[in-house]
């Protein structure tokens, strides 16, 4: 219950700073997608389900502020949580470089999935406009933040595994 807790804060907090600050003071002429940098790292973390869930509440939250067509952008993030829930088999303790290509991976799909829901079916077909001036920044802006916020979501994960394992060590409590 208190990873979940925890979790529902650092999206809570994601969404705020994606949303207010990141968005007002734009890196790369691009706003880092922190949810999904949220939901690439839980779910690489933690597994298929928590990525789903967290991707889920990441995408319902974006679709209620934002969102023309409710549901659209909980589906892209949950299936962006599910795939990178998939690699937590091989999860490294303090290994960046996988979650780094699972995120670029991710956050391109992303912006691709939007230009061709979005734009192309309405007509606009620059898709090299589209790459240069949002795709692109956007992607190398998330990658960038991804260094640093990884190591913090990296920390939190490990001190909450830690006092999951402590707890199951009680005489007490069996499994």
């Amino acid at each position: 219950m208190k990873r979940k807790l925890i979790i529902a804060l650092m999206l809570w907090i994601c969404f705020i700073l994606q949303t207010t600050v990141f968005s007002t003071f734009r890196f790369l002429s691009a706003t880092p997608n922190l949810m999904m940098i949220l939901t690439v790292s839980i779910g690489f973390m933690q597994g298929r389900t928590e990525g789903l869930l967290t991707g889920f509440a990441c995408g319902l939250l974006y679709d209620i502020c934002y969102g023309g067509l409710f549901g659209f952008y909980a589906l892209l993030y949950m299936l962006c949580g599910y795939f990178c829930g998939r690699f937590s088999k091989i999860y490294f303790d303090e290994d960046i470089k996988v979650p780094l290509l699972l995120t670029g991976g991710c956050d391109a799909f992303f912006n691709l999935v939007v230009y061709f829901s979005r734009f192309l079916l309405r007509g606009r077909l620059h898709f090299a406009g589209y790459l240069k001036a949002v795709m692109v920044p956007d992607v190398v802006a998330t990658l960038l933040l991804t260094i640093i916020l990884y190591r913090l979501f990296y920390r939190i994960n490990h001190s909450l595994t830690e006092k999951e394992k402590k707890g199951r060590q009680s005489l007490w409590i069996r499994e």
